[in-house]
């Protein structure tokens, strides 16, 4: 289908607001929600009433498709491609609920964007209690709820009698004439005829300031124009994305449409995925799906019991996509702690990031081909170099590294599951790293930083910044721990009793000289070299053949 020329045409409010609260017009799946602020709606209120332009509005002719967004009848529609954010203002404004909204929705934004109008000066304002009740200050709602002269020549005498100035009438029957006539304006709608993977395209050019609309978003939407179960993406895809956030692990839908693409068809570059997929023809979809589940559900079982608690500690998701294949490929003879080797190593490097979709589809064929779980990871390391990893795991590494940024980043990852995998406690409130109660994982755990020497010590002592961030100077508590402590780790380490058992399992050296800030740089050498050895052991536990 190739695109048509676009076809202005002047269409006025009030028709395009019956069209919305109708179903004629609705939003497709890649269509974010309403975001816009009340001054925002204030605003476009206050411009239609001055007379400003307020912008065109472009539709996507769907003549060859079938439903929306929320969309359960094989009722013809159009879709708003740019401009929901005005027409839903519109809404909020005239009080009448777009078709695709629920009744809960809408009620929560009647609420929330109380606009109010100077019947007298039609000034525009958002409601504060020095107007609430003010009688020259009136919803619009009030205006655009009646439909004749008669209606609005009854509001405006009820108007100037609360307000006891009956010589007023005139002009307020004027001014909210005014307003009511704003549904009569004409606005520019442009309406397009184009593939779908075109749309975003559009979307995105003519919406740069906007939200960026991504190959997932599409393949949403595709999913939801021809899938004959049309409550697929909302009851199915959506819920499982809410369990999963529910339980720790939120992932943006492109991670998991590229996972189940790459389950049922061995792509993880969405746009090479057949329609036949996508149309769920023969339930090729749903069986994908449901693969997809079973794997994902072992992959952050076995995340948990390592120490990644939470989608939170992944800062390159995208790895995760070679892992939960590898569940689903051989699940008979997977081995964790090796395909967490190629994690963890993925992670480092940035493998998935630049050109990710490249590297990914690599991995997948690799994945693909292989017929054994043993070869699929033997290749998979295959460019890889024990040696170089155990020189970028060393104690130089370790002392030069920054914990939040850089390779700091990734090596402070590696020695919180060290940590972790030492069943290390936060020091001050003395329960395990990671958990509420002794049986309880927190799912809200995020690696958090405590300095062994605090930084406020190390600045009047003329470190430097670089040396006041090391990675060495890191241990790890609880979210929610009082970090006040101002005192050299000597004092506060007698202070808070924490033993040389609990020190240890953070990896610091047991040498009380070594806890004076005199000694800091001899200290940061000594645990860079504990940190690395147990780093390097760490990661040679996990594919020891690897190593040998």
């Amino acid at each position: 289908m190739a695109i048509h020329e676009p076809e202005p045409n002047i269409i006025k409010i009030y028709r395009l607001v019956e069209e919305v609260v109708s179903g004629e017009l609705d939003i497709p799946e890649f269509q974010r929600e309403f975001v816009w602020t009340k001054d925002q709606v204030k605003d476009l209120l206050d411009s239609l009433i001055k007379g400003y332009p307020i912008g065109s509005l472009l539709i996507w002719d769907l003549s060859d498709y079938k439903s929306g967004k929320h969309t359960f009848d094989e009722k013809r529609k159009d879709w708003i491609v740019d401009g929901q954010q005005r027409i839903v203002s519109l809404c909020l404004i005239m009080s009448k609920k777009p078709y695709w909204m629920d009744n809960t929705e809408w009620n929560e934004l009647l609420s929330k964007y109380k606009i109010k109008i100077n019947v007298l000066s039609l000034e525009v304002a958002l409601e504060y209690p020095g107007i609430k009740k003010d009688p020259a200050w009136i919803n619009p709602r009030e205006i655009f709820s009646e439909e004749k002269d008669e209606g609005l020549s009854k509001l405006a005498e009820e108007i100037s009698r609360k307000m006891n100035k009956s010589e007023e009438f005139t002009k307020i029957y004027s001014n909210i004439k005014r307003v009511w006539d704003i549904q009569n304006i004409g606005i520019p709608v442009i309406k397009v005829k184009a593939k779908l993977e075109d749309i975003a395209t559009i979307f995105e050019r003519i919406n740069s300031a906007g939200t960026r609309v991504k190959q997932s978003d599409v393949t949403l939407a595709y999913i939801a124009v021809y899938n004959k179960d049309k409550k697929w993406i909302r009851e199915k895809f959506m819920r499982y994305l809410d369990d999963l956030e529910d339980n720790g692990f939120y992932f943006d839908p492109t991670l998991i449409i590229r996972a189940i693409t790459t389950i049922g068809e061995n792509k993880a570059v969405l746009k090479n995925v057949s329609d036949e997929f996508l149309r769920n023809e023969k339930g090729v979809l749903d069986k994908a799906f449901s693969g997809f589940k079973r794997s994902m559900r072992e992959l952050i079982q076995d995340l948990r019991n390592v120490g990644v608690l939470n989608s939170e500690l992944i800062y390159a998701k995208n790895t995760i996509i070679p892992l939960i294949y590898l569940y689903h490929k051989f699940p008979d003879q997977h081995d964790f702690n090796k395909a967490f080797h190629f994690f963890l190593l993925a992670l480092k490097r940035g493998r998935y990031s630049g050109s990710a979709e490249t590297s990914l589809q690599e991995d997948v064929n690799i994945i693909h081909k292989a017929d054994s779980f043993e070869k699929a990871i033997e290749e998979l390391h295959s460019d890889i170099d024990p040696r170089e990893i155990e020189a970028e795991l060393s104690k130089d590494a370790v002392r030069n590294s920054v914990h939040y940024q850089g390779e700091g980043r990734f090596l402070k990852l590696l020695l919180y599951l060290v940590v972790y995998k030492k069943e290390a406690k936060d020091w001050f409130s003395k329960k395990r790293l990671g958990y509420l109660e002794p049986d309880e994982i927190n799912r809200d755990f995020t690696i958090e930083v405590h300095h062994f020497f605090p930084k406020n010590i190390l600045r009047e002592k003329g470190y430097r910044k670089d040396e006041q961030e090391a990675l060495a100077n890191i241990a790890f508590i609880n979210p929610g721990t009082n970090k006040r402590l101002r005192d050299e780790p000597y004092i506060y380490i007698k202070k808070y009793k924490i033993s040389e058992e609990e020190l240890s399992k953070q990896l610091i050296p047991i040498d009380e000289r070594l806890w004076e800030v005199d000694h800091y740089r001899e200290f940061l050498d000594r645990r860079s070299e504990i940190i690395a050895d147990e780093l390097t052991r760490y990661m040679r536990s996990l594919y020891p053949e690897f190593y040998s």
